[in-house]
């Protein structure tokens, strides 16, 4: 029986394969040694454009069997499933080519043309499926036809990896406009998922040195974030103190302390039980004159020292409760360096008036030089701007504040420092 006759009425396809393999089994051993350079670049050109024809091919069979249903015949769940226990194919690369099969004969005519005539490898293929599926769902019919014979194009000239770069920016080329709105509405999106998800933890330490914070923030909040934090969180100048000792670390959080102080001070914030929210510090009268004991947080039961909270009522508002003609009373709130006074002291100092700082008004308290808990008045010649670093400072105790005869707020440093304390002042201040 002669070849011809054997094959009768067999598919074309069936045919040819076999008559590929047959020739292939007979010259595949023949030596290539003698092969010339060009001959070799044309025959590895040419064997890629082969795999790719046989892929073609071998992609419709897919279609066929997937479209008669031959994996339920055949005992499989599915098509991939017969692929992957017939062909020995990992599973995902069973259900990615039947994927890729149906996606050839429904909706990339361009992409089997190119692939039938070995232009274009099944990578490729894949890659260009893929992009047109992720086209957004306002892309046509025509955008989408546009969009496959531009990557067709790209794919002749590009290899697959650059070839999906190219897909997802596809959209731009074919249809710009359609583009900006796509690319407006995912942003605006993913914005508002990002809002959804912002959270913000406090938690306390166990061992009562302080409060842990943890979160996450959109971008757009945190930009707005690290945009005020930032300028907050610069290194103080060299001042008569030496350089700044703090760490970037550390800068944040005095930095984020000071961002809360100011939101405070600013009146901005909503109010709570009818009052603008603030810190309310109890402590007996004699603790903070003498600064001895503790003062305690009213919110949270915190206990502070009682040179802090000298430090605080330096600026602050402070009440006094007690009992009056046999009542509990509650004094009103004496606030100090407010209004009139407080803009002679930002006029006369006009910033932190420490030795070699340079921070302006905004960032400072008002300072009494003679604590008004020792009977201190609160006049401009007994007080003193001073950023929230050197205000703590100046509490510690190491460095001492007067004021010079010439009404200039001048300090006295410590003996580590000069061991002959002579007092210095800023040089923004006049002399």
């Amino acid at each position: 029986m002669d070849s011809t006759s054997a094959n009768a009425g067999r598919h074309p396809f069936s045919v040819l394969v076999e008559r590929i393999r047959v020739r292939l089994a007979e010259e595949s051993g023949a030596p290539l040694w003698s092969t010339p350079g060009d001959e070799i670049i044309d025959l590895l050109v040419g064997l890629e454009a082969l795999k790719a024809q046989l892929d073609a091919v071998q992609l419709q069979v897919i279609r066929e069997a997937h479209r008669q249903d031959l994996g339920r015949t055949a005992g499989a769940t599915s098509t991939a499933a017969l692929l992957s226990s017939l062909l020995r194919m990992r599973p995902e690369h069973a259900r990615s080519a039947v994927g890729l099969a149906n996606d050839l004969d429904t909706a990339l005519p361009l992409v089997q043309l190119a692939l039938n005539a070995g232009e274009i490898s099944v990578d490729h293929a894949r890659v260009i499926a893929k992009a047109i599926r992720d086209l957004p769902k306002e892309a046509g019919q025509e955008t989408r036809a546009e969009a496959e014979q531009v990557l067709v194009e790209h794919a002749r000239v590009f290899d697959p990896k650059d070839l999906a770069g190219l897909g997802r920016a596809v959209l731009n080329a074919v249809d710009p406009d359609l583009a900006d709105k796509v690319l407006a509405k995912n942003l605006a999106e993913e914005e508002a998922k990002a809002a959804r998800a912002r959270e913000l933890t406090l938690h306390d330490d166990p061992n009562g040195s302080g409060t842990h914070i943890r979160g996450k923030l959109d971008p757009t909040t945190a930009d707005l974030f690290r945009t005020l934090l930032e300028p907050l969180s610069k290194p103080l100048p060299t001042t008569a103190e030496g350089l700044d000792p703090r760490t970037p670390a550390q800068r944040r959080g005095d930095g984020f302390a000071e961002l809360l102080r100011r939101y405070g001070d600013s009146g901005a914030s909503p109010t709570q039980g009818g009052e603008k929210p603030h810190i309310v510090v109890t402590i007996t009268d004699e603790d903070l004159v003498n600064g001895t004991g503790l003062g305690r947080l009213l919110r949270t039961g915190t206990y502070v020292s009682a040179r802090t909270v000298q430090e605080w009522a330096c600026d602050a508002k402070v009440s006094w409760f007690g009992i009056r003609d046999g009542e509990v009373a509650l004094s009103e709130g004496t606030r100090f360096f407010t209004g009139r006074l407080r803009k002679l002291l930002e006029l006369r100092d006009r910033g932190c008036a420490f030795p070699g700082c340079d921070r302006p008004p905004a960032w400072c308290h008002g300072h009494h030089i003679r604590s008004w808990l020792n009977g201190g008045p609160t006049i401009l010649a007994n007080g003193a701007l001073l950023c929230g670093h050197h205000h703590r400072l100046i509490h510690e105790g190491a460095w001492q504040v007067r004021m010079a005869p010439d009404g200039v707020p001048e300090f006295i440093p410590p003996e580590w420092v000069d061991q002959q304390r002579n007092p210095v002042r800023n040089n923004r201040l006049r002399t």
